[in-house]
């Protein structure tokens, strides 16, 4: 792929892309983790999987390798009810809504189990919510307003 350019015509391709990106270019098990979940979306997408089922496994795969889940007040707890919306036939705007709402939920979570939040005593997560869930939250937003 010669240059800066992304294979926008091809999703597939271009989740690979991004998950090769993302490990090479993002620090931390936060690079690692979105490589996976891009890897294995865009692996699933080559097998004429829909977005939803695609973006599923690749947050399945996220899951098993980083070992969080939801209420672990990660990302993790934005993506799954936007997938989750998705797969039951949702659309972009109702998917950022669940997207919003579980970013939302993590600043009530007293404990954070994964990610670096599990490094701070509760009363430093008291309101706040956990930074990879609202980076998804707004994600899911810029893709409603791009649909």
């Amino acid at each position: 792929m010669p240059g800066k350019s992304l294979p926008l015509n091809s999703l597939p391709d271009l989740f690979a892309v991004t998950g090769e990106r993302l490990a090479n270019v993002m620090g931390g098990s936060s690079g690692v983790l979105m490589a996976i979940f891009f890897t294995a979306a865009g692996q699933k997408l080559t097998e004429k999987a829909p977005l939803a089922a695609a973006l599923q496994q690749g947050l399945e795969k996220m899951m098993q390798y980083g070992g969080a889940q939801p209420g672990d007040r990660t990302l993790i707890d934005a993506l799954q009810p936007a997938i989750e919306t998705l797969l039951n036939g949702g659309d972009l705007a109702a998917a950022a809504e669940a997207a919003r709402k579980g970013s939302e939920a993590t600043a009530t979570m007293s404990k954070a189990k994964a990610g670096r939040s599990s490094y701070l005593n509760s009363d430093n997560l008291k309101g706040i919510e956990d930074p990879g869930s609202v980076a998804i939250a707004r994600v899911f937003a810029a893709l409603k307003d791009l649909g």
